[in-house]
C-alpha cells in the first residue's frame, strides 16, 4: 500500500472519529439541557404549588374571619320600634292601661358570607400598602423618610423598603357554603323527636317524581332499592346493634319512626364483593355514605350538594337556603300535618310559592327570618303548624341561623393549583375545624 493511499485511509478515520465525537458530545450537552430544563420546572412546579397551598391557606383564613363577623352579626339586636313606643307611651300616659308587654328583641339575619366575595383582591384591599413614586414602599404615616440607621446601613434600609406587607404573588378564591341549609343524615338515629321530621323530609325528598329515575333499575351491583331500604339502610349504619331496623311511616307525631326488627343488618353487605360489616357509628365524612346499602353513584349525583352529616343533631335547616327542592322542604316543616293542603303536591304552585319567598328576601333588609317565611307560606293560604306559631323563634323544625359551614378555596400561583375544603363550627374564637380535606 503506498504512502498516499495510507495517508487518505487515515483521514477518512480521523473524520470518522471526529464526528462521533461531535455527535456523541451533542447528544451529551442535550441530555444535559434538557435533564436542566426538566429539573428548572420541577422546582418551579414545586415552588408553585408550595406558593399556592399558602394561598389557599390564606383564604381559608380570611373566610373563618368573615364567619367570626357572622356569629357576631348573628348575636347584635334589633331595636324594637314597636316596643320603644309602647314605652314611650306608657310614660307619657298615653297607652291604656294592661296593654301587652312589649315583645323581645329579635337579632341580625344578614348572611354577610354570601355578601363577601373572599378571595385574593378583598385580601389585598385588607393590607394594601402606599407606594412611593419609584415603586418602594412608603414610611408611615408621622415617621420620617430617613433614620439614622438608614444612613448607616443604606442597603438593609433599602431591602426592607421593599418588602410590603400583602405584596405577594398568586391568588386564590374562596367559597362559602351553609351545611345547615341541607338535610342533615346524622339526627336519623337521634330519636324520636329530632328523628322523625327528617325521615319524613326524606321520604318527601325520595318520593318526587323528578327522582323517581334513581329506584326503577339495578345499579352495577345488582342492586334494586326502595326509597324506604336506603334510609332504613343510613338508620342502620349509624345505630349502635346489629338488628336491621323497621321504617314506622304511621303518621303519628313524636313516635319513633323506626322500629327493631328480627334480621341481620349486615345480610346486605354479605353480597358484596368484598364482604364487609355496617359502621355503627356516627358518619365521618359524606363520601362515607358510598358504603350504605342502596346508594350509588347515581344517587350520589342527586343529593350529594342537598346532605351532610356535620352540624349537631339539634341544628336545624336554614330557611335561608337558595336550593328549591330544600325550600320545598322547609315549607314541607313548616305546613301542618293535620291539614295537608293538597296544593303543596302540585308543582305550579310549589313554583310559585318558591318565587314569592325569594321576592320577599329581596326586599327584607335586616335579613330573611322564621317568622317572614311563616308569613310567606301563609299569606299563600297553606295551614302552618300551630306549634311553630306558638312559638316562632324555638321552633323544633327550621331556623334563620346556622353554626356550621363549608369552605372550599383554591389557591392557584403560576400553572399550579391547589385546594382546601374545610367544615368550620362558629364558636367563640375563629371556628372550629370538624373536617379537612386537601386536593
Amino acid at each position: 500500500m503506498s504512502a498516499r493511499k495510507r495517508q487518505r485511509r487515515e483521514r477518512g478515520v480521523a473524520m470518522l472519529i471526529a464526528v462521533i465525537s461531535i455527535a456523541i458530545l451533542t447528544i451529551v450537552a442535550t441530555e444535559f439541557i434538557y435533564t436542566s430544563r426538566v429539573d428548572l420546572e420541577l422546582a418551579t412546579n414545586q415552588r408553585d404549588g408550595l406558593q399556592a397551598y399558602y394561598m389557599a391557606r390564606s383564604g381559608l383564613g380570611l373566610s373563618r374571619l368573615v364567619l367570626k363577623f357572622q356569629k357576631q352579626l348573628n348575636n347584635t339586636p334589633i331595636p324594637n320600634l314597636s316596643g320603644l313606643l309602647q314605652n314611650a307611651l306608657n310614660s307619657t300616659g298615653g297607652a291604656p292601661p294592661g296593654g301587652a308587654p312589649p315583645a323581645a328583641p329579635s337579632t341580625m339575619n344578614l348572611q354577610i358570607w354570601k355578601l363577601a366575595k373572599v378571595d385574593c383582591h378583598m385580601l389585598r384591599g385588607m393590607v394594601r400598602s402606599e407606594e412611593g413614586a419609584a415603586g418602594e414602599a412608603a414610611p408611615p404615616r408621622g415617621a420620617s423618610r430617613t433614620s439614622k440607621f438608614d444612613e448607616e446601613f443604606p442597603d438593609v434600609g433599602r431591602a426592607q423598603q421593599r418588602v410590603s406587607f400583602g405584596g405577594f404573588e398568586g391568588c386564590f378564591n374562596a367559597t362559602i357554603t351553609d351545611e345547615e341549609e341541607k338535610l342533615n343524615l346524622s339526627k336519623v338515629d337521634s330519636g324520636a323527636l329530632t328523628a322523625a321530621p327528617v325521615v319524613a323530609r326524606l321520604l318527601d325528598l325520595f318520593g318526587d317524581k323528578r327522582f323517581e329515575f334513581l329506584f326503577d333499575h339495578e345499579d352495577s351491583n345488582r342492586v334494586k332499592v326502595t326509597p324506604q331500604d336506603v334510609i332504613i339502610g343510613v338508620k342502620d349504619w349509624i345505630d349502635d346493634d346489629e338488628v336491621q331496623s323497621t321504617l314506622n311511616i304511621s303518621g303519628q307525631t313524636g313516635q319513633d319512626p323506626f322500629l327493631k326488627g328480627f334480621s341481620d343488618e349486615n345480610y346486605n353487605y354479605d353480597r358484596y364483593d368484598p364482604r364487609y360489616r355496617t359502621k355503627n357509628a356516627p358518619f365521618d365524612t359524606l363520601d362515607e355514605l358510598y358504603l350504605v346499602h342502596g346508594v350509588n353513584d347515581e344517587f350520589m349525583a342527586a343529593f350529594r350538594d342537598r346532605f351532610t352529616v356535620f352540624p349537631g343533631v339539634n341544628a336545624k335547616p336554614n330557611v335561608n337556603t337558595d336550593d328549591p327542592v330544600l325550600l320545598y322542604m322547609d315549607i314541607l316543616s313548616v305546613a301542618d300535618p293535620v291539614r295537608p293542603d293538597p296544593r303543596l303536591k302540585d308543582p305550579l304552585f310549589i313554583d310559585t310559592l318558591i318565587k314569592q319567598i325569594r321576592a320577599a328576601k329581596m326586599f327584607n333588609f335586616v335579613g330573611f327570618s322564621v317568622s317572614d317565611f311563616v308569613n310567606v307560606v301563609q299569606a299563600a293560604g297553606v295551614p302552618v303548624n300551630s306549634t311553630i306559631l306558638n312559638n316562632v323563634r324555638n321552633n323544633q323544625f327550621v331556623s334563620d341561623k346556622s353554626e356550621t359551614f363549608r369552605v372550599s378555596v383554591v389557591g392557584e400561583a403560576g400553572t399550579v393549583q391547589r385546594k382546601i375544603t374545610a367544615v368550620i363550627r362558629l364558636d367563640d374564637q375563629l371556628g372550629k375545624l370538624v373536617y379537612w380535606r386537601e386536593d
